[in-house]
């Protein structure tokens, strides 16, 4: 089997692939909790836990990594709309790839059209797939930036996202504080025009609180 050699790349696999991998990686599993001291197989709460983790891992935690990219609508922008396009609280689920622990939070999307606007719900179908990878949310945000810009052919893109990380809150320094992200090009790179005040207003009202 292909491996992939950066943790937050993509190589899309047949259901049938998948489900060979969750069989291998159930077995890895059962080897690595008997490695940290657990007989899994004699409590009835955990004898199925290695075939759980397994499929979480394929099926959700990392299905960004196994799957094809989002079929992504785009509309003829008609009426040259020039303003800007915001799409502001999108979930952020995904995983260090240092610790292999969740780090969760939301994503603000913006851009300025040219001739091709996108839909509204592909912005969210964009950052789900990207987000369910092992990776730096450094990476993470570039990564989206640079997918939407080269999809809509669009010069001016700004992506911020904001998030809580467990390998900070549950390990190590233990604190449950926000880590912020962003990417810009364009006029959004401009830092007295008001298409990236707007941007930057629609975080502080419309983004959704981290608590």
């Amino acid at each position: 089997m292909e491996l992939l050699k950066k943790s937050n790349g993509n190589l899309a696999r047949t259901p049938e692939e998948i489900e060979q991998m969750i069989d291998k990686a159930a077995e890895a599993y059962a080897g690595f909790l008997n490695a940290v001291g657990f007989d899994y197989t004699a409590d009835r709460q955990t004898v199925d836990t290695p075939r759980r983790v397994a499929k979480a891992w394929l099926k959700d935690l990392i299905v960004g990594s196994v799957t094809n990219e989002p079929n992504i609508t785009t509309f003829p922008n008609d009426d040259h709309y020039d303003g800007l396009v915001i799409q502001s609280s999108i979930p952020v689920v995904s995983m260090c790839a240092h610790h292999n622990l969740a780090f969760t939070g939301y994503a603000t999307v913006g851009y300025v059209p040219g001739d091709n606007v996108v839909g509204l719900s592909k912005l969210n179908r964009i950052v789900e797939w990207f987000s369910r990878r092992p990776q730096m949310q450094e990476s993470l945000t570039q990564q989206i930036h640079d997918y939407i810009a080269d999809k809509m052919n669009c010069p001016s893109v700004a992506v911020s996202i904001a998030c809580k990380h467990t390998c900070c809150s549950h390990r190590g320094i233990k604190h449950p504080s926000v880590m912020t992200t962003n990417k810009f090009s364009g006029v959004f790179m401009e830092k007295d025009n008001l298409i990236r005040e707007e941007f930057l207003h629609a975080i502080e009202v419309n983004g959704a609180p981290l608590k």
